[in-house]
């Protein structure tokens, strides 16, 4: 594991999911409920997010809660 922190590993794997599916973060935001600075807050290590939050941010992306958190290496 390379010892990220887990903002940035929400935001490596947001980034990857919503570059696959080509949505714009601030539509995830919107789906899943969540205020958009609050979200960009999070990703930017400002502000902790906790299990509730990522489980909507997941129904917002349409993925699994462990597919934000998943260390990038595991695909190695």
């Amino acid at each position: 594991m390379n010892h990220l922190h887990a903002h940035e590993l929400l935001t490596l794997n947001l980034r990857r999911l919503t570059e696959q599916s080509y949505t714009p973060l601030t539509v995830v935001a919107d789906r899943a409920g969540i205020d958009r600075r609050e979200l960009f807050a999070v990703l930017a290590g400002e502000q902790e997010a906790d299990l509730d939050w990522l489980f909507k941010l997941a129904d917002g992306l349409g993925v699994r809660a462990s597919e934000l958190v998943r260390d990038p290496d595991d695909d190695k």
